[in-house]
């Protein structure tokens, strides 16, 4: 018995909406935490939700994060330098839905948090990780982020997960 369908698209030739839905499809059968990543603007704070964050080293500490190109919070992280990982809670879809949709400045509107070291943390969140941006990688229409840990912060209940393009939690 095979474990995998023969079915899907070649992706070494141009890019098609076809092949942008069978990897997409493909990408969402692997659960993933759901974070918001956080910073400082002058116009207050921003923040976005992201699935596409990683631990990339323990000695340094170091995270990996992937963001899309044309990110308004890309372009602030890059300029503030500094940022959080919010690990969102499984009683948190509301507060992911709100970071992944809608104007950027507003995201943060009836939205509990306080400052650490100057970047925003969500209440309530599962923990967080406050990171300086090490470096970035061109990664198609994303921009990677590799980033060192500069302190963690740790709360209480279990993650909020995404899994098939819908909120799952932890039974």
């Amino acid at each position: 018995m095979h474990s995998t369908v023969p079915r899907g698209h070649h992706l070494d030739g141009p890019s098609t909406p076809e092949a942008h839905r069978d990897l997409r499809s493909l990408m969402g059968e692997l659960p993933a935490g759901v974070t918001v990543l956080t910073t400082m603007s002058p116009e207050g704070p921003v923040g976005m939700t992201t699935s596409a964050v990683t631990s990339l080293s323990m000695n340094p500490p170091m995270i990996l994060a992937c963001l899309t190109s044309t990110s308004a919070t890309l372009a602030r992280i890059l300029s503030h330098r500094t940022f959080a990982v919010n690990i969102l809670t499984d009683a948190m879809e509301d507060t992911s839905d709100r970071f992944a949709h809608g104007p950027v400045l507003e995201r943060f509107a009836a939205v509990p948090h306080h400052l650490v070291d100057d970047v925003p943390l969500l209440d309530g969140a599962a923990g967080a990780a406050i990171c300086h941006v090490a470096a970035t990688h061109p990664g198609g229409d994303h921009t990677i982020l590799t980033a060192t840990v500069t302190r963690t912060l740790h709360g209480d209940g279990s993650p909020l997960l995404r899994h098939r393009a819908a909120y799952r939690r932890i039974r």
